[in-house]
């Protein structure tokens, strides 16, 4: 999804640029805003400010303020809904920095922002680290990178969305991660397995026949192909 900076043309890399975008967003610039209204937006602008300056991604924060505002949310539950998401955020980069410390840049950002998306879904932090242990690289395989454990996160929340067991579901992601599918690989796999959720739950499909297959090798555009390999006898 594109950010709100990027669609307006700014740049939110500073608390000043975050602040100016909120008040043009919050309406602060036009007439007639009353006091309690500029409250509002003071205290959402601060906690914006403070994720920034902290260095987490504002941009997701911001396009949710806009949404609360398209609407019609009251401000006070826009509040509670950002500082749920400055949390998640804050959980997010500390779980991309224990796998790429001296990760940086819009890369980061985006890692970080897809992760706490997850965080919000209901995948924990432990199932995160989880998946990084059992995603251990096989033989000749990169270590895994923030974006693709991100991904991997992403494709559980999706999982565990859907009602299958999550333990299987980890399985699955912590193998691809394994074999070094990438990061766009890792979505689809996640978005396949929940568009088939209803043969996964009544036992026509298996995730851990999905996952074997993909131990042996079987590359993303081999594992669907005829719904021969996850398809129980």
């Amino acid at each position: 999804m594109m950010g709100l900076e990027q669609e307006m043309g700014w740049s939110l890399s500073g608390p000043r640029s975050v602040s100016l975008l909120l008040a043009v967003l919050l309406g602060l610039a036009a007439p007639g805003v009353c006091a309690a209204q500029a409250t509002d937006a003071d205290t959402l602008t601060r906690l914006v400010n403070d994720a920034a300056a902290k260095g987490l991604p504002p941009a997701p924060l911001a396009n949710k303020i806009r949404e609360g505002q398209a609407k019609g949310a009251d401000p006070k539950r826009i509040e509670v809904v950002i500082r749920q998401m400055v949390t998640e955020l804050e959980t997010a980069d500390q779980l991309v920095r224990e796998v790429e410390p001296a990760a940086a840049g819009a890369g980061r950002d985006a890692s970080v922002t897809l992760l706490a998306e997850s965080l919000g879904e209901g995948v924990t932090a432990s199932e995160v680290r989880e998946l990084r242990k059992l995603a251990q690289p096989a033989p000749g395989r990169p270590a895994v990178s923030g974006d693709a454990l991100a991904s991997a996160a992403k494709g559980l929340s999706l999982i565990k969305g859907a009602r299958i067991p999550a333990a299987d579901g980890a399985a699955v992601m912590a193998e691809a991660l394994r074999q070094g599918f990438r990061s766009p690989e890792i979505l689809d796999l996640g978005r396949e397995i929940r568009r088939r959720e209803g043969d996964y739950r009544t036992g026509r499909a298996s995730l851990l026949t999905l996952r074997d297959a993909i131990a042996r090798g079987d590359r993303p555009e081999q594992l669907f192909r005829d719904g021969r390999i996850d398809t129980v006898d």
